[in-house]
């Protein structure tokens, strides 16, 4: 480990995002086995948390190798004697992670070679995986990516213009029929321009 912002930015970086400011200042320049360890666990924890609390539908076997991988990565991080064995527990348990989120990990240790082949990484033997999104979900990732966009404020102000039209339209219905509109009266012409 090397007592350098930029050694491992991408994972520094990637720390911030899920678990903020702190943990950034923390790892920036560090090199210290133990606070590594502690930012693993924690991520591994957060994973956990994560699963429990948003996956509303599956089966307990699934649940049961969700637990024991991260149980496993656990394991692997405390007992990692270097910041490489650290990271390599964490990339370790991750990669079964995401396999597992997609429905099933694959266990290949006796196959030969394992092409890139379509029917190689359909994973959805065993259970079907969904991503669903309510009505309100959508509208409150619409209005996320619009904040992004345009601007807090400018978002603001146009959420508070649909709150007063008192339209019966979900507001990105409303967004997209008034910049329809927008650009259609540009296109007739300045002067009709709102």
């Amino acid at each position: 480990m090397k007592h350098d912002l930029s050694h491992m930015y991408a994972l520094k970086s990637a720390i911030e995002d899920l678990l903020g400011e702190a943990a950034w200042r923390d790892l920036k320049e560090c090199t210290s086995l133990t606070t590594w360890r502690r930012y693993v666990l924690k991520i591994i924890d957060a994973i956990e948390l994560s699963v429990k609390t948003n996956i509303q539908i599956c089966d307990e076997d699934w649940m049961n190798q969700v637990a024991s991988n991260l149980a496993h990565g656990r394991d692997l991080a405390r007992i990692a004697k270097d910041t490489d064995g650290l990271v390599a527990a964490l990339t370790a348990t991750l990669l079964r992670q995401v396999f597992l989120q997609l429905g099933h990990a694959p266990h290949r240790k006796t196959s030969r070679n394992v092409t890139l082949k379509a029917d190689n990484w359909r994973l959805d033997g065993f259970r079907t995986v969904q991503i669903v999104q309510t009505p309100a979900q959508r509208e409150v990732l619409f209005m996320s990516k619009q904040r992004r966009e345009i601007g807090f404020d400018a978002q603001f102000d146009l959420e508070a213009e649909y709150r007063r039209s008192r339209s019966k339209l979900p507001y990105s219905v409303w967004c997209a029929q008034r910049a329809s509109e927008q650009q259609e009266a540009k296109q007739n012409g300045p002067e009709n321009v709102a």
